[in-house]
């Protein structure tokens, strides 16, 4: 109810990686429900752009006694629709990957993001093109074992930079 009623909300948030939980202040949002369930909020200390916040590193939650006005320019659904999971940090790319092999057929069957456009490559190949930020957890997806040796990224560089580093950095774990 606190969302709907534009109440903002005291927040005891443990980050990924910390070893404490510190209390935030926030304007929520929305909730995203993907790999993990997700709190978008404002944070009205550090940045009034949206945040998430992971659900299960809430420990606890208080009701801040205090009221905020609706951001008429934000479109939750819009805003969600640009990720590649939940992470916005990004800059918005235009990707392009080509698939080969067995991966063709089965890349043609998954919906990676809303704005993917599928069409049939040369030799047997599915060509997807996206737009979208959250390029690590797309890198993730992309490490998977279905796509790796029959995947390319053909565009932009610098997000085939970014894989290839990536893909380099986990070799490197013992």
């Amino acid at each position: 109810s606190s969302i709907l009623g534009f109440q903002r909300l005291k927040i005891k948030y443990r980050a990924s990686g910390k070893p404490k939980a510190s209390w935030r202040t926030v304007e929520p949002l929305g909730l995203l429900f993907r790999r993990f369930g997700y709190l978008v909020a404002n944070n009205i200390k550090t940045s009034m752009m949206p945040l998430t916040y992971r659900l299960d590193l809430i420990e606890e939650v208080e009701d801040a006694g205090q009221f905020f006005e609706e951001h008429k320019t934000f479109e939750f659904k819009e805003w969600a629709k640009e990720s590649f999971g939940i992470f916005h940090g990004d800059e918005l790319l235009n990707i392009k990957l080509r698939f080969t092999g067995e991966a063709a057929k089965r890349a043609e069957r998954v919906q990676f993001h809303p704005s993917q456009n599928v069409r049939k490559g040369r030799s047997g190949s599915t060509i997807i093109e996206l737009r979208c930020r959250g390029h690590r957890e797309l890198i993730h997806e992309l490490c998977h074992p279905d796509w790796v040796g029959q995947l390319a990224i053909e565009k932009p560089d610098e997000f085939r930079t970014s894989y290839f580093e990536y893909v380099k950095e986990l070799g490197k774990v013992s």
